[in-house]
């Protein structure tokens, strides 16, 4: 079954090329003007991985991500960001926002399938596996692999896949520390980001975490580690 990917893109004439473009790697995909077609479309069509645009007439791409990630549903669906905007401030603020990944114009073909195939991969590892543990659990935190939730007590934590994935990473090491690049191989599918981008998504992990995220401690020119032992839970 191919990849399905939703995007909106305001131009028509970019929206053609890139709907061109995805097609012609193999994806499916469904293609929307604006972004107030996309939560309708999002429960028709059910895609694998969203691609939103930042800046459009009707509702900015920070706006969308923000929708998307406040319906159950879709709050873990793999989004990825499309702008013309370079500056870091904007790359962090979608990020905080909710993307997974931040891809600026003028882009490669290559680079954006392959971010997208990556997200993808990532999306199938976290689906439920009898083979895997079915839960860790540090005090009052709780990663609940089968139905894809971190909990705080009674709470859900709303995370995004990659920031579920971090948050993974860092409990099964077991309070050892964890490298910046181990994170890449292993959370983000090796995809070429950089030091910062990999520091913002640990700044809005522990921000959601609250208390429980003053557990992450920065290693200084090494990477993260979580401060404590999680008890591992299988299946019987």
């Amino acid at each position: 079954m191919p990849i399905k990917i939703m995007f909106i893109e305001d131009e028509l004439n970019v929206r053609e090329i890139l709907k061109s473009m995805l097609e012609e790697e193999g994806f499916d995909t469904v293609a929307l003007e604006d972004g107030v077609e996309v939560m309708p479309n999002l429960k028709t069509h059910l895609p694998h991985v969203l691609i939103v645009d930042q800046l459009m007439p009707l509702k900015k791409g920070v706006d969308i991500i923000h929708e998307v990630r406040s319906h159950a549903d879709f709050s873990k669906l793999p989004i990825i960001m499309l702008s013309a905007l370079t500056e870091d401030a904007d790359k962090v603020n979608a990020l905080e926002m909710g993307a997974d990944d931040y891809v600026t114009k003028p882009f490669q073909s290559k680079e954006l399938c392959a971010r997208i195939r990556a997200l993808y991969r990532r999306t199938l590892e976290n689906q439920p596996d009898s083979r895997k543990m079915d839960a860790l659990q540090f005090q009052d935190l709780k990663l609940d692999f089968i139905g894809h939730r971190v909990l705080i007590g009674q709470t859900e934590i709303p995370l995004t896949l990659t920031e579920f994935k971090i948050l993974t990473e860092l409990l099964k090491q077991g309070d050892q520390v964890l490298s910046r690049e181990g994170l890449r191989a292993r959370a983000l599918g090796n995809l070429n980001v950089s030091d910062r981008t990999i520091d913002v998504h640990m700044a809005a992990l522990r921000k959601k975490l609250g208390g429980m995220g003053d557990h992450i401690h920065t290693v200084r020119g090494v990477g993260y580690r979580f401060s404590g032992q999680p008890e591992i839970s299988r299946p019987n």
